[in-house]
């Protein structure tokens, strides 16, 4: 079986971090469209407001980069990738054409305690109001949960719960609308149809076994 170096694991987060950066961060702070804002449902009313969940929240940028550490098999590290990809080439283009924003309202939320007020406020520095639907934060969860299914499924079953639990965090932080929720599990979706459903492609090799 090939190995797969820790170069190119270094490399992969590195490539995904910058896409990632250029994709959604760029077109969360400077939307070339005018953003616009979806309805809050009685759903958003429904979860309320709990800061102490930004734990959860924030996990999701743990989960997202497991497979560089856990994955020791290339199939399965190659179709992450190709997740990964699919991913986002289907949420970068509606954040750039499509912007929506979230309702200063889900701002200005009392937040008690320093710590927690300083999390936020970083957070809300990095990640703007814009960009909020379809979640990326809950359909790269689920990419990388589903990737590990025939891989490990106990594995598999962990990160599900694990992505159930920070999606419900989008709702409770007030990152999201649970529109955007209900967007990010239709790209999950889409991502299993166009990726995991196929059979593997054995033909392009990531690394050489000597590294």
């Amino acid at each position: 079986m090939t190995a797969i170096s820790t170069q190119f694991r270094l490399k992969m987060i590195v490539a995904l971090s910058a896409c990632f950066a250029v994709g959604y961060g760029y077109t969360n702070h400077f939307p070339v469209f005018t953003p616009w804002e979806l309805p809050v449902t009685a759903v958003d009313r429904f979860f309320g407001f709990h800061p102490w969940t930004i734990w959860i929240y924030m996990s999701d940028y743990i989960l997202i980069f497991l497979p560089a550490i856990l994955v020791t098999h290339v199939h399965v590290m190659k179709r992450l990738l190709k997740a990964y990809l699919v991913n986002f080439a289907i949420h970068f283009p509606i954040f750039f054409f499509f912007p929506t924003i979230l309702p200063w309202e889900f701002r200005r939320y009392p937040i008690e305690g320093p710590i927690l007020n300083a999390v936020f406020q970083f957070l809300w520095i990095a990640d703007g109001l814009v960009n909020c639907f379809p979640s990326q934060h809950v359909s790269l969860c689920f990419v990388v949960a589903i990737g590990f299914w025939n891989y490990r499924r106990c594995w598999s079953w962990i990160m599900i719960i694990w992505s159930i639990l920070i999606s419900l965090s989008t709702l409770t932080t007030k990152q999201h609308y649970s529109w955007d929720v209900l967007g990010g599990l239709l790209v999950t979706l889409v991502v299993y149809w166009m990726v995991y459903r196929k059979k593997e492609d054995p033909k392009i090799q990531l690394v050489s076994p000597s590294k």
